[in-house]
């Protein structure tokens, strides 16, 4: 899938082309015999990262539309194995892996009736729909059919980023306790040592020497 690099939204515009290639499609075609699949291989789908749930047999779940965004959440809520439905209406029975495990849905600010109303009927799942972008999104929010992923950003670049001044760059070996410490000792390994210094925010307290 090709995603604009400055929103982080999918390219839609039916004239750029290869907006999705699948692998199976590349490799029916393929000229090497070793790597091509025959013409009657079907493909059959399975919830993006579910190949995690063997991985972490304890954590609970989360689901989400978007490839995207469950790659996204993951590095915000850990605690969660995120899985991807691929799309609002591809919620079928694949869902069906899951059950034994405590699930929470986060559907795109557009799709929280209708998620809602599907996941009530699978009454062997325990699965929970969330309603944190139903109550705290905005008219231009759903306008724009944002995700829970969007939301997480917006909260971490207001907390974060707005408010986090640009350090410039220290250099390690211009560091004023390393460069006293060059005074006093004759050091071997000086970048390292800089570098030591530098992140473990070190002070020089004063030095003995030591007699072998």
């Amino acid at each position: 899938m090709k995603y604009n690099r400055m929103t982080g939204h999918r390219i839609k515009d039916e004239n750029v082309g290869g907006k999705i290639t699948w692998v199976h499609s590349i490799l029916k075609q393929s000229s090497n015999p070793k790597l091509r699949l025959p013409d009657r291989w079907e493909l059959t789908q399975c919830l993006f990262g579910e190949h995690l749930l063997k991985q972490y047999p304890f954590k609970n779940v989360a689901i989400v539309e978007s490839e995207k965004t469950a790659v996204i959440c993951s590095s915000f809520w850990p605690e969660y194995v995120w899985l991807a439905t691929g799309g609002k209406s591809q919620l079928n029975n694949r869902l069906q892996v899951l059950k034994g495990r405590k699930i929470v849905a986060f559907p795109d600010v557009d799709g929280y009736k209708e998620w809602k109303e599907k996941l009530y009927q699978l009454r062997e799942l325990d699965i929970m729909v969330s309603d944190i972008l139903e109550k705290n999104a905005t008219a231009e929010d759903r306008n724009n059919n944002v995700d829970i992923a969007d939301l997480l950003i917006r909260q971490y670049r207001k907390e974060h980023i707005a408010i986090t001044p640009v350090e410039e760059k220290k250099d390690p070996m211009k560091n004023p306790v390393f460069l006293k410490m060059k005074e006093y000792v004759k050091l071997g390994n000086e970048e390292e040592i800089a570098l030591l210094i530098d992140d473990l925010d070190l002070e020089m307290v004063g030095y003995k020497r030591l007699n072998n």
